[in-house]
């Protein structure tokens, strides 16, 4: 097709006649106007006509290579211990919000979020409460929202993580395991109270990440069906002093890292009842 050929069907088209087109831009547009008319794709891209300060062809992606680009993303950045147990299209704005403690638990994630800096330290949430009240879902969307963002995130599901702790012993890698544990720029544990729990695994494995944390200032996160003093209990394994001692001792890490959040299923009461 020749110049003028194509500057005909560019000054017919609604879209485009209007414009004032140099000849050097006219099989720019005109490959546009094909493009469009034919729904071409350049790899899950789509084609858009850009025309100010002047005539540009760019790519857009379509809405599924939008969510391919997200997803990538997300996986580069969330990282897991031997399962990906995390809700995948958790989002913050879907969080229900239906009690002041929902509220407040959302409100305060949100304010992680807004104010969230490598280089300037945070507290993450302690969340607890009944089963299937949330809890693994806000953790799954703060956990996604920041890994959009290039932060990484290492989102642990507590049992397997005890067995991830046993396999690293067997197979000469538990330092390893633990340092990353240790490094990650946010450790979300999903869970705690729900392994088995044993005195050397809570000394030698949790206190130490703990404490590397905190003394590093970087941020935790933790859901459970405990409260503190529940935790403390279960924690202290063998109910005597001094395991009493030093499920308290973990547990004050824990506090020192965290803000406590209560997840309950009960809606608002009417004014008045």
């Amino acid at each position: 097709m020749t110049l003028d050929e194509m500057k005909e069907v560019v000054l017919k088209d609604p879209e485009t006649r209007n414009l004032k087109i140099h000849d050097v831009d006219v099989y720019k547009v005109y490959q546009y106007l094909v493009d469009r008319d034919e729904k071409t794709l350049h790899d899950g891209y789509e084609t858009v006509l850009m025309t100010d300060p002047y005539i540009e062809i760019v790519y857009r992606p379509t809405r599924e290579k939008a969510i391919e680009i997200k997803q990538r993303k997300i996986r580069e950045h969330l990282k897991f211990y031997d399962s990906e147990i995390y809700i995948q299209d958790a989002t913050l704005s879907h969080f229900e919000v239906f009690n002041d403690e929902r509220m407040k638990a959302y409100q305060i994630a949100k304010d992680f979020l807004d104010n969230y800096r490598r280089d300037r330290y945070a507290k993450g949430l302690y969340i607890y409460g009944k089963n299937a009240t949330g809890k693994s879902y806000l953790l799954s969307a703060v956990a996604q929202e920041l890994a959009q963002r290039n932060v990484t995130v290492l989102f642990v599901y507590m049992p397997d993580l005890v067995r991830s702790i046993k396999h690293g012993m067997n197979e000469g890698n538990l330092e390893e395991r633990i340092n990353q544990l240790k490094q990650a720029d946010v450790l979300m544990i999903d869970d705690i109270g729900g392994e088995n729990m044993t005195p050397w695994f809570r000394d030698e494995i949790l206190v130490p990440i703990m404490q590397y944390r905190l003394s590093a200032k970087l941020p935790v996160f933790m859901t459970s069906n405990y409260d503190y003093q529940r935790l403390v209990d279960f924690l202290s394994v063998n109910r005597d002093e001094t395991s009493l001692m030093k499920a308290a001792r973990l547990v004050q890490r824990i506090k020192d890292l965290m803000i406590p959040i209560k997840l309950v299923e009960d809606q608002y009461k009417p004014k008045n009842a």
